[in-house]
């Protein structure tokens, strides 16, 4: 099933418009819902499971080296949003057999620190390796475009290294207008956020 939604019209709605499940493009169900204080111990979980090489592409650094505090400290940080004013998440879960969710995908959306009506809000994306090429990233990014609308935020901000064409590319598939600029080792994409 591919997830690209080419019409016009797709954000028009609202994000407690769309049903709370999609399917990847080889038919697995996942769940979707905005982030909560209590997702702070899966996030450590799903940070564990994410390759080197996404960790450094999400992360730009080598977060191997943080001490479990720190990426407790983190993950707390990240989870505690109110996903209307100082930032947000949206999530993508994977539900096993006993009904435990397990994140394997995040959309994030952060404001200025102390500045909660900011227009501009930096966009973070990270898809668990076994899910990557399977449409999650696209769900999660149309999702969070309907975040930032819900946040009145007027411009994405999307940040990445040159050589992550990957990422520069599924951020193309949202189909808004965009602007793109590079400079000293970085690429900069500004979407506009659709208003209704």
């Amino acid at each position: 099933m591919r997830l690209v939604r080419q019409d016009p019209d797709r954000y028009d709605q609202t994000l407690e418009e769309l049903p709370p499940t999609f399917d990847t493009r080889d038919g697995h169900e996942l769940y979707s819902r905005l982030i909560q204080p209590s997702d702070a111990r899966e996030l450590l979980a799903f940070f564990d499971r994410l390759s080197p090489e996404t960790r450094r592409h999400r992360f730009r650094i080598d977060p191997g080296r943080l001490s479990t505090k720190v990426k407790r400290q983190i993950a707390e940080e990240l989870a505690s949003v109110d996903n209307l004013s100082i930032g947000g998440a949206v999530l993508a879960l994977d539900i096993d057999e006993t009904g435990a969710e397990h994140i394997v995908g995040v959309a994030r959306l952060a404001r200025q620190l102390g500045v909660a009506d900011a227009s501009l809000v930096e966009a973070a994306i990270v898809v668990e390796d076994a899910f990557q090429g399977r449409g999650v990233g696209t769900e999660l990014l149309f999702r969070m475009v309907l975040l930032a609308k819900r946040m009145k935020a007027q411009t994405i901000l999307a940040e990445f290294e040159p050589s992550n064409q990957a990422a520069i590319n599924l951020f193309r598939e949202i189909n808004l207008p965009t602007e793109i600029t590079a400079s000293q080792g970085e690429t900069s994409l500004y979407i506009t956020v659709p208003q209704q």
